[in-house]
């Protein structure tokens, strides 16, 4: 039997869709003739493809291993039209990066990758910035920047830099309310706490040293906690490497470094295959390890110096 890409193509749209409807409007069809197509794929392979609930489409066991042998069929059919738009210069064509916000892909990514396009004209670049971890394995991104080491086995990882936090305030809010001698005088300063999810870190740090009235400001965004910090709220945990070049803040108890964790450049192993996706890796590997002091924040404390008992 011969199968031809688009009655594949049609049925991953569905399957990454989970509904005919959806689909439908995706590829500019009728539901109707999706349908009919969806029925002439089962029947000539044999087999069902999806199950279906009151909850919309779900796919038989069959139907994930179409699923996977589809998505290797899409990935070279990306690849077959990169290599016949990229000419001579297989630097081109675009290639997506997932990576938080924290300054890492608002600011720093963007001038990180500039040198790389300079030299490549015809590459593209898609940032995704968001605190969540996307899934590779779906092809949701082509390179992710993570804080967590992937599990999966079909990604491939290397760790690159870790990111140190410290204390940040406005210099004009310093002006106000002198700048705290110990962690101890933490409860006497107006605070702005980050938590997402799972990730309470820093809000539990602070937790010790100050009374929860003291937070007069939480939010799940690290650049709001930057905004705010600028805008005089008070004494917030940011990034050293974006809050500690900015002209409108200070470094609080420049001695302690609040939280630290790993970065990770993650990709599919696939993917790095692609000669674009491969430079983009190779670039971003070299850009983290000539500012890994810069993310590291040059601090002369670990957490430790934090955790130490209160006076």
């Amino acid at each position: 039997m011969v199968m031809d890409w688009t009655s594949l193509r049609d049925f991953l749209i569905v399957a990454q869709q989970g509904s005919v409807s959806r689909a439908a409007r995706a590829l500019g069809l009728s539901q109707p003739a999706l349908s009919r197509r969806l029925a002439r794929l089962e029947e000539a392979l044999g087999i069902s493809l999806f199950v279906r609930s009151p909850r919309g489409l779900g796919l038989t066991a069959a139907g994930e291993r179409v699923r996977a042998l589809a998505e290797q069929m899409q990935l070279s059919a990306e690849q077959v039209a990169d290599a016949a738009r990229a000419g001579h210069d297989p630097v081109s064509g675009v290639v997506s990066i997932s990576a938080p916000e924290a300054g890492l892909g608002t600011e720093w990514l963007p001038r990180a990758l500039l040198p790389l396009r300079r030299e490549h004209p015809g590459l593209r670049v898609e940032i995704q910035v968001s605190n969540q971890l996307v899934d590779l394995a779906r092809r949701a991104a082509d390179i992710a920047i993570r804080a967590v080491r992937p599990s999966e086995p079909a990604l491939t990882a290397r760790r690159v830099a870790r990111v140190s936090f410290g204390l940040f305030a406005a210099r004009a809010y310093l002006e106000k309310h002198p700048a705290p001698g110990a962690l101890r005088e933490l409860a006497d300063h107006d605070l702005i706490a980050y938590e997402q999810g799972l990730d309470g870190r820093q809000r539990g740090w602070l937790a010790r040293w100050a009374p929860p009235e003291r937070v007069v400001l939480a939010t799940n965004s690290v650049d709001a906690s930057f905004r705010a910090a600028r805008a005089g709220w008070g004494i917030a945990i940011l990034p050293v490497i974006s809050a500690g070049s900015n002209a409108d803040l200070a470094r609080v108890l420049p001695e302690t470094e609040v939280v630290s964790f790993p970065i990770w450049l993650v990709t599919h192993a696939e993917l790095g295959k692609s000669p674009r996706i491969r430079a983009v890796f190779q670039r971003l590997v070299h850009a983290f390890e000539r500012d890994r002091d810069a993310f590291a924040g040059g601090s002369t404390t670990t957490a430790r110096k934090g955790r130490v008992s209160r006076p």
